[in-house]
């Protein structure tokens, strides 16, 4: 479950920052795959939530899992926004934050 997400740009490149609590202590999180927009649409993530590898049909005591975090960097010059999926489901889309010289803003 994906509870904080935070999108920041330097230059062309934007640093993701994906924050979440896993349902169950046998479950685990990863990043698949990651897409640039370049100029058309939202930049995209995509991650697995599931079984960890061995555990899939095994019974899991109930309670969350640990938390987890993923930081991940798109080469992207200009997204304003980045699509964020789990399993293939559309999660949330956050807004991306510009760093200049001049300081941090909004590029909405």
């Amino acid at each position: 479950m994906l509870t904080e997400a935070d999108a920041f740009r330097v230059g062309g490149l934007i640093t993701v920052r994906l924050i979440g609590q896993l349902p169950t202590p046998c479950d685990e999180v990863e990043e698949l795959v990651h897409y640039p927009a370049n100029g058309i649409g939202s930049a995209r993530i995509f991650l697995r939530e599931g079984r960890k590898p061995g555990l899939e049909n095994m019974y899991c005591t109930q309670g969350l899992g640990r938390i987890w975090s993923i930081n991940s960097e798109i080469r992207d010059k200009f997204s304003k926004t980045v699509e964020i999926f789990i399993n293939d489901h559309f999660v949330r889309k956050i807004r991306v934050i510009e760093n200049t010289s001049k300081g941090w803003h909004n590029i909405h």
